[in-house]
């Protein structure tokens, strides 16, 4: 639809259906009689402008609830009640993406260093809102160290069946379901996987025929662990056995940029990339290592296996054995 705006005052009305089946059964957005849990991005749609010149937006995004429904969070800061401050300094149109969860809720907030973070979930759910929050308590100074950028707010949203069994990043948000937990049996983190996508947010390209969504994947995998590892959340021999039981699960997969990368693929990036940690501590003498990549390459977001071994080369130099690994063919 295109829309001119006319000389003075306009106002724009539609109505959006909410509730999304991601599979049979399995919602990734929905709406009760007594909440509602789905991302802006929904909500507002894409839109692109032309405005005259000098012309810019100031925006914000209010929530008028039935009566009977407590409050409302986004992943934006709150201005005032139900009201948010809508700021994307990206785009010139200030679209309020990310998860949002309204109705008869219960939060739990804390900020930790200068990040606002809110857990969220709809009452009765057993989303295990203070476990998160405590989690975030001692991990976060990693999370700051390895990225150097956080977030000005972080809201995490969750609830049990039937919505979708996984969890689902978005630029300032993410989603958990209630029975997935904080730490899987296998060490890695849930939860820490979905915050380095938000925090990174890193994508791989996809060409006709290569995928390299395995550096995207395999990243949020690794410092899912890696990050609990710094923080003393675990030894250096739980840290061992997580990467071998990683190197087991993917023993079988012969390429990693043919597939989108999920399961066995996923696990045998993650061993790759910490093979390339220890290649670029041992040649830097522990002066760089994975973090340095990360960040230069959380500057251009989608990236592919080329800007990898760039990012890499920049810190020490060409001939990335790791890099020539069959796998990458």
């Amino acid at each position: 639809m295109t829309w001119e705006l006319p000389q003075g005052k306009a106002r724009l009305s539609y109505f959006v259906k909410l509730t999304n089946e991601r599979s049979p059964g399995k919602y990734d957005s929905r709406i009760t009689k007594d909440w509602a849990l789905f991302r802006g991005d929904d909500l507002i749609p894409a839109v692109h402008t032309f405005e005259t010149a000098g012309a810019y937006a100031v925006a914000t995004l209010e929530f008028i609830l039935p009566e009977s429904w407590g409050s409302v969070e986004t992943g934006w800061p709150r201005k005032k009640g139900n009201v948010f401050k809508i700021d994307n300094p990206e785009r010139r149109f200030d679209r309020p993406i990310g998860w949002m969860i309204a109705g008869d809720i219960g939060s739990r907030r804390a900020s930790i260093a200068k990040t606002a973070i809110a857990v969220s979930g709809p009452k009765g759910e057993n989303f295990r809102r203070m476990d998160a929050l405590v989690f975030f308590n001692f991990v976060w100074p990693e999370v700051a160290n390895a990225f150097k950028k956080t977030p000005e707010k972080l809201l995490v949203v969750g609830a049990g069946d039937p919505m979708w069994r996984g969890g689902l990043s978005a630029s300032n948000s993410l989603f958990l379901h209630a029975d997935r937990p904080l730490v899987s049996e296998n060490g890695t983190s849930p939860l820490l996987h979905e915050l380095t996508h938000m925090v990174t947010r890193i994508s791989g390209v996809v060409t006709e025929t290569t995928n390299d969504d395995w550096i995207a994947e395999g990243l949020a995998e690794f410092y899912s662990f890696e990050l609990l590892y710094r923080a003393n959340g675990m030894t250096k021999a739980r840290r061992s056995r997580i990467i071998s039981g990683l190197a087991k699960w993917g023993g079988e997969v012969e390429h990693l940029r043919k597939t989108k990368s999920t399961g066995p693929v996923t696990a045998r990036a993650v061993v790759l990339l910490d093979e390339l940690n220890t290649e670029i501590k041992n040649r830097s003498k522990k002066k760089y290592d994975i973090d340095d990549v990360t960040r230069e390459l959380m500057k251009k977001r989608k990236v592919s296996l080329d800007d990898l071994r760039q990012a890499t080369e920049q810190l020490i130099g060409p001939e990335i054995d790791t890099l020539k690994s069959p796998l990458l063919k």
